[in-house]
């Protein structure tokens, strides 16, 4: 069986990632585009070979050829596009975050569960090829228990743009566009929920959106952790150091997409070290995605990591913008 895919939102993360990652899955096809531009609609499907396009979603939840709905609209639609195409009996591999907030998150994967469908999540990160082998890494015990890590991510000086930059919309600044990928990476790599987190924003403690967003986190297992996902800096690192009692593991240039890097595994007995590029993250994704609905289980991001996510940004939010330690909500 063959997947047939509908995307909502064409912006730039559905024309330069989703749609060419449908493209080379063997699993998918894709079928029906939507934007609220009906002639942005029809350049995008002339562009991916979507035969059905246009401005409007209920003609795409009724479409029998629509197995899979991909939503990369601006943050704020998310939950009300997601909880329709469950309503639809469709699949939906949503962009984060999820929902703006913890408890639309949760209503998001209740109706989800209730209509019996899958879904996963845009944290392509956890799919460099890099972080698979280190997870593997890590759970063959070869650096021991992990205790900290840190980790670092950005475009360089990149300020926010279009909707990105309306509150209404996009909710957070950087912490929803960029350092939520690497919340969603420690969590996958350390295998533990984060219980508390200490933010500071450029902004101080304003209500505006920020682009340098930076956050302390403890683990349940007892790791802390320093994520600086930001549009603030220029010539990013793009770094990465993972602590273990028996080791290390440690990357440069390798936690941003379209991007080449090295990462080494250190210990006692010695380091090895290999050359990673990030280009092939988003076919990989999408790939495991479609497998896995195949399958009949589910996907890796699957939609609790976004619920996940979306309570960990909430108490980063209150701890920047109060002052204090906070632990999000389970």
């Amino acid at each position: 069986m063959t997947l047939g895919w509908g995307i909502i939102g064409l912006g730039r993360a559905a024309d330069t990632l989703v749609a060419p990652g449908i493209a080379a899955d063997p699993n998918s096809r894709l079928v029906h585009v939507v934007s609220r531009d009906a002639s942005r609609g029809k350049a995008f499907g002339d562009k991916h070979g979507a035969p059905r396009s246009g401005a409007d979603f209920d003609a795409m939840l009724a479409d029998d050829d629509v197995d899979v709905i991909a939503v990369t609209s601006p943050n704020a639609f998310h939950p009300e596009q997601i909880i329709a195409a469950a309503k639809a009996g469709k699949h939906i591999l949503a962009d984060k975050p999820l929902a703006p907030n913890g408890a639309e998150a949760k209503r998001v994967i209740d109706a989800c569960n209730a209509a019996g469908v899958r879904i996963g999540m845009n944290f392509q990160t956890r799919h460099h090829g890099c972080f698979q082998e280190a997870k593997q890494v890590i759970e063959s015990g070869e650096i021991g228990d992990i205790v900290a890590a840190q980790v670092d991510a950005g475009p360089g000086y990149a300020p926010l743009g279009g909707w990105r930059a309306d509150p209404e919309l996009a909710g957070l600044g950087s912490v929803n566009n960029i350092a939520v990928h690497l919340y969603d990476l420690l969590r996958f790599v350390i295998a533990s929920e984060v219980t508390e987190v200490s933010a500071m924003f450029d902004v101080g403690r304003e209500a505006k959106l920020e682009i340098m967003p930076m956050v302390l986190m403890r683990f349940a297992s007892g790791a802390l952790a320093y994520a600086n996902g930001n549009q603030l800096t220029a010539m990013p690192l793009n770094d990465i150091v993972i602590h273990g009692t028996k080791g290390r593991i440690d990357g440069r240039g390798i936690t941003r997409n379209w991007k080449e890097g090295e990462m080494r595994v250190v210990t006692a007995a010695g380091e090895r070290s290999g050359k990673y590029q990030t280009y092939d993250c988003y076919d990989r994704l999408i790939a495991a995605f479609s497998t896995a609905i195949l399958d009949g289980r589910d996907p890796d991001p699957s939609g609790v990591d976004g619920m996940r996510c979306v309570q960990i940004t909430d108490a980063i939010q209150k701890s920047a913008r109060e002052g204090r330690v906070v632990q999000p909500d389970a």
